[in-house]
């Protein structure tokens, strides 16, 4: 019979070391036979903008903003 030791690490998240968290946005369409999505940008204007001018060309109301950022999960050093 062997033996292990079993050891439990907490974990934290969030923006790489050293890195500001860069947030890129995208507004998508949620009319059932569109689906057509504004260019990815690292601010609301241009997704925004887009969104009034496919609003204003279709008649589509409804949209999801849709924000990505980079994360990365590392262990808690032990204090």
């Amino acid at each position: 019979m062997s033996r292990s030791t079993m050891r439990f690490v907490e974990w934290t998240i969030g923006a790489p070391r050293g890195e500001a968290p860069k947030t890129v946005i995208q507004v998508r369409c949620l009319h059932p036979d569109c689906g057509q999505a504004s260019d990815p940008s690292a601010s609301h204007m241009d997704p925004d903008r887009w969104a009034l001018q496919h609003a204003g060309r279709t008649g589509h109301t409804e949209y999801e903003e849709v924000a990505r950022c980079r994360l990365v999960a590392t262990p808690k050093e032990p204090v």
